[in-house]
């Protein structure tokens, strides 16, 4: 119950932001979404889940870049971030969109070839559950990119005023500590990165 009530918290602040998350955050966006895409490696046959899409700004840019794809899901909690989405990529039609939370992904096994979760692993309220869901929905051969905060130096104290001056729940990670679920979750690191912008610290891991 207490997880389900954050992971709700979570997504009544992100509908509050929808309206204007791409204008507040426009610089922080740019860069995040922008080094995720030089990324991952993707392919046109590649089913996709962007498992917490927000306002569809990475769906659009793979899209322009790599797409289109065999398959493509934008997954967001946030019905008023998933509408922005929407419209975003109206032109789009091959696209699905669902509202699940990421601690209860209701996708059948095997099902995406590539996941990605850009900007969002920290409001996850029970990560094991979420790298499980991962792990099951991810085809054998399949990768996984995660790119995130990293709760290390002094990103802990920021990310600590950040957590409690916000309406947030966060469940913020250091670069070791998510190697460490995604192996013992049963995941192969294939590439990692740590690095600083602006006052932000940040890492991304690819693994399959």
């Amino acid at each position: 119950m207490i997880i389900k009530t954050k992971a709700q918290k979570n997504r009544e602040t992100f509908d509050k932001l929808a309206d204007r998350y791409d204008r507040i955050y426009r610089a922080y966006l740019r860069h995040t979404h922008q080094k995720m895409v030089n990324k991952v490696s993707l392919k046109k046959e590649d089913k996709i889940l962007d498992v917490s899409a927000g306002t569809g700004i990475l769906a659009e840019s793979i899209l322009s870049k790599y797409g289109p794809f065999k398959r493509l899901v934008l997954n967001d909690p946030s019905k008023g971030m998933l509408e922005h989405a929407k419209y975003r990529l109206r032109y789009h039609k091959e696209v699905e969109y669902t509202s699940d939370f990421s601690e209860d992904l209701s996708f059948r096994d095997d099902e995406f070839t590539k996941i990605i979760c850009l900007n969002s692993f920290r409001y996850y309220t029970d990560h094991p559950a979420v790298l499980s869901h991962f792990r099951r929905m991810l085809k054998s051969g399949g990768d996984l990119y995660i790119l995130s905060w990293n709760r290390t130096g002094f990103f802990r104290f920021l990310n600590w005023i950040i957590t409690v001056v916000s309406d947030q729940e966060m469940n913020t990670r250091t670069l070791d500590e998510m190697k460490g679920m995604l192996t013992e979750a049963g995941f192969t690191i294939q590439d990692s990165e740590e690095w600083r912008f602006r006052w932000w610290k940040f890492f991304f891991v690819k693994c399959s």
